[in-house]
């Protein structure tokens, strides 16, 4: 099983090289890691290609301009060369793994479970007093008769990781605005929620052991200063057509897999602070 590790940067200076180094740390080393990086006045760029120098398996750019998570997420994987039963996985650039065994253990549940993605687990780091009880992690599975995945919790966090052949099965259109711009946060609900409702949870697996640290002390997470606009655009996502449950991988990518019903209501301010 090949790792195709894709990693997203703002202004991360302070938290790139323990995230690299977690990475490199790991027992498993079948992988490659594609590094974008935002242009935000910072030394992200530079401390990445020092961390990474003499690894073949990195691949580090610098944006010309600021394109924020989604397209990051979008270009990271297309940079990846990824097979169809390669795994992609979300890894953030101000996080990292809390564990050298986080790959092994994702393989494992793969091959246990003949699963299409995973989701899961994480504990927070840099928490504030004023922080809710849901920000410090260790989140539960969905229940396995879950079958709407935008009007309830969010549950489908870190680490994420996917099959690419399920990742290419979205449509592009629901990774962006009505402007027909990439999201630029909330991509972590725009790609799972499509993917959880295409696998169900027979097909996705939650993983209760701790895998990644959230990084909540960044004074630059979008958690903390772009809230409003997660909220709306959570908003957005789930008020859009859901997609039909796949049986297999077979087929190409139709319309119809979208259901023919209302556009939902979206709910956002009962919405959990997103990752």
């Amino acid at each position: 099983m090949t790792f195709r590790v894709v990693t997203n940067c703002g202004p991360a200076e302070a938290y790139i090289e323990r995230c690299i180094a977690s990475l490199r740390g790991q027992t498993v080393h079948d992988w490659t890691c594609a590094i974008t990086i935002d242009p935000c006045g910072d030394a992200t760029y530079g401390r990445a290609l020092a961390a990474t120098a003499g690894d073949p398996r990195f691949d580090v750019r610098l944006n010309e301009e600021r394109r924020w998570a989604m397209h990051n997420l979008v270009d990271g994987i297309a940079r990846g060369g990824a097979a169809p039963d390669d795994v992609i996985v979300v890894l953030d650039g101000d996080d990292h793994f809390a564990t050298p065994r986080a790959l092994e253990i994702i393989g494992d549940t793969y091959r246990r479970f003949d699963c299409w993605l995973t989701y899961g687990s994480w504990i927070a780091e840099g928490l504030t007093p004023n922080d809710p009880p849901h920000t410090r992690g260790a989140w539960p599975p969905y229940p396995s008769d879950t079958t709407d995945f935008r009007s309830g919790p969010w549950l489908g966090t870190a680490v994420r990781t996917f099959r690419k052949w399920l990742w290419d099965r979205i449509d592009d259109a629901d990774l962006r605005d009505d402007d027909g711009h990439y999201f630029r946060v909330v991509e972590d609900q725009a790609c799972m929620i499509p993917m959880l409702e295409m696998a169900t949870t027979r097909r996705a697996r939650h993983i209760a052991e701790i895998l990644l640290v959230y990084n909540r002390a960044n004074p630059n997470a979008v958690g903390r200063v772009m809230l409003a606009e997660m909220r709306a655009t959570a908003g957005r996502i789930r008020a859009r057509r859901p997609y039909r449950p796949i049986e297999d991988r077979s087929g190409k990518r139709e319309e119809s897999w979208l259901l023919e019903k209302e556009t939902l209501e979206a709910t956002p301010a009962a919405l959990p602070a997103t990752l």
